[in-house]
């Protein structure tokens, strides 16, 4: 979430703690906000319709099946990483 790398980046400001020299920062989601901090920050993209999607069929899939056939089912889905200066080798 933004909203707490926000928060991280002021008390970093407040403290003179570098970013990303003494600490690296990285964050969930990709909103518009996040290219435009001091310095860029990294953040992880979720599929997050794909997410909600795959959890209501697996609910639907609950009710239908024995439930103890849903418990073993893995679900993956492709996060990815957009690399900016928030985390960058110094």
């Amino acid at each position: 979430m933004e909203l707490l790398a926000l928060l991280t980046y002021e008390v970093c400001h407040e403290l003179e703690i570098r970013i990303p020299e003494d600490v690296k920062v990285i964050s969930f989601s990709n909103l518009r906000t996040a290219s435009l901090l001091s310095p860029p920050l990294t953040t992880i993209t979720q599929p997050a319709f794909e997410i909600g999607k795959q959890a209501a069929v697996a609910l639907f899939d609950f009710f239908k099946k024995n439930p103890e056939d849903i418990n073993n089912q893995k679900i993956v889905l492709t996060s990815s990483l957009i690399e900016r200066e928030s985390t960058r080798a110094t």
